[in-house]
């Protein structure tokens, strides 16, 4: 009996130790997070603090040119008077502008960059836990269905590497929500989560059109179908 199992799952064991795999990222990551969560955060709150002392600095800088200009174009007595009136518009016209948008491509989705980058950290480990069980309990479903074992092991890999691929791109988000924003971080990680989320889609989708056909009794019956199931009526 123990032979029969072991061969039935041979064809999806990768998938199963990626899987596996995945799990065991997730409880390591989790106790990471768990020993250094004050000083990831105190990080991102000090990279939070000179961004925003970078952003002041260029600010600043901009005020002393406008300044320097109108010092250059007008005489000394007219270009105090003038920069009395033009310095509020200073921040209600084109700067304002600028700084507004650049406040909106840093929206953010909590209030605090610091805590949008730890959720993201911490969505890491959910996903490798919660995609790894998925991804073992899937696998072994196709194992016992009659799906021919080359198929079989096609989604083993399609499962594995997505349940591996999918939660660092959290983490690698996480990562990267100070530095570029929110959105920004999001869109500089497309690479990883486009493909990952491809790859648990169809395959998630492949099992479920397995099941369905077999529930029907259809592997079978449709010619083109013949060459993916074994016909294990025929022996």
């Amino acid at each position: 009996m123990n032979e029969s199992i072991l061969g039935t799952i041979q064809p999806i064991r990768h998938g199963l130790f990626m899987a596996v795999l995945a799990l065991l990222f997730g409880a390591l990551w989790a106790a990471y997070m768990a020993t250094h969560h004050e000083q990831l955060h105190g990080a991102f709150e000090a990279q939070v603090e000179k961004k925003q002392q970078a952003e002041m600095k260029h600010l600043m800088e901009g005020m002393d040119m406008e300044t320097m200009s109108m010092d250059h174009s007008h005489s000394a007595g007219t270009a105090v008077g003038h920069h009395q009136a033009v310095t509020p518009d200073y921040f209600s016209d084109g700067h304002d502008d600028a700084s507004g948008h650049e406040a909106g491509a840093q929206h953010s989705h909590s209030g605090s960059l610091a805590k949008d980058a730890m959720q993201r950290l911490l969505r890491g480990h959910i996903h490798f836990m919660g995609i790894g069980v998925l991804a073992a309990v899937l696998l072994l479903i196709t194992a016992f269905t009659s799906l021919k074992n080359c198929w079989k092991y096609v989604l083993g890999f399609t499962f594995g590497i997505g349940a591996l691929a999918y939660p660092p791109a959290w983490i690698l988000m996480g990562f990267r929500t100070v530095e570029l924003g929110p959105e920004a971080a999001e869109a500089s990680v497309m690479w990883l989560f486009g493909p990952a989320v491809a790859l648990l889609m169809a395959s998630m989708a492949a099992v479920s059109v397995v099941l369905l056909l077999e529930t029907l009794f259809l592997q079978n019956r449709i010619p083109i179908l013949k060459n993916c199931f074994i016909d294990r009526k025929g022996g």
